[in-house]
């Protein structure tokens, strides 16, 4: 059996600055109005790790995720925060295989395991980005920096009874 304390789950996810809110409401009868601000041609790249409790090792970058940045990542964030015996997942996205990632996340005493193809259901994390992206949309920042300011006050508005139930629903927890 694995416990769920020692899975750490990676992904990332683009964002912009002209997401906007996929639903409104309006009275009955009454069109509703909204406008799509014309967006920035850069995607900005969120990348982090969900434990059972806790979201950490948050990193936001300007370009799409390379093998380079992620070795980066997984180098300067995410070895900091693991822990013997760690088993950290991630998914088969390409930039996730290159050298020197394998080697790093062992130096900590974790192992690196890779999900199945085409398993978005499988990751937890994928849960808290759907989230995420609501409250991004909700937020309508227009600015890279008030987009990085709004990134910033999600990662600590995740509370251990949530991670948990992310855990639970993709079926590596009873917690």
């Amino acid at each position: 059996m694995l416990d769920p304390a020692h899975l750490v789950f990676i992904d990332e996810t683009a964002v912009t600055t002209n997401m906007v809110r996929l639903r409104g409401r309006a009275a009955r009868g009454v069109r509703l109005i909204g406008f799509a601000p014309f967006g920035h041609w850069e995607t900005i790249t969120f990348v982090a790790a969900l434990r059972h409790d806790k979201m950490t090792a948050p990193m936001v970058f300007e370009g799409a995720m390379t093998g380079e940045m992620f070795l980066a990542y997984v180098e300067q964030c995410l070895v900091p925060t693991l822990r013997r015996n760690d088993i950290v997942v991630v998914d088969n996205f390409a930039a996730h295989k290159v050298a020197g990632v394998g080697d790093a996340i062992e130096k900590a005493g974790a192992t690196l395991r890779f999900l199945p193809k085409y398993s978005p259901d499988l990751n937890p994390i994928e849960m808290t980005y759907s989230q995420f992206k609501a409250l991004l949309r909700k937020a309508a920042r227009r600015t890279v920096p008030g987009l990085y300011r709004t990134i910033r006050s999600f990662v600590p508005s995740l509370g251990p009874r949530e991670c948990a139930n992310y855990f639970r629903h993709a079926g590596y927890a009873s917690i």
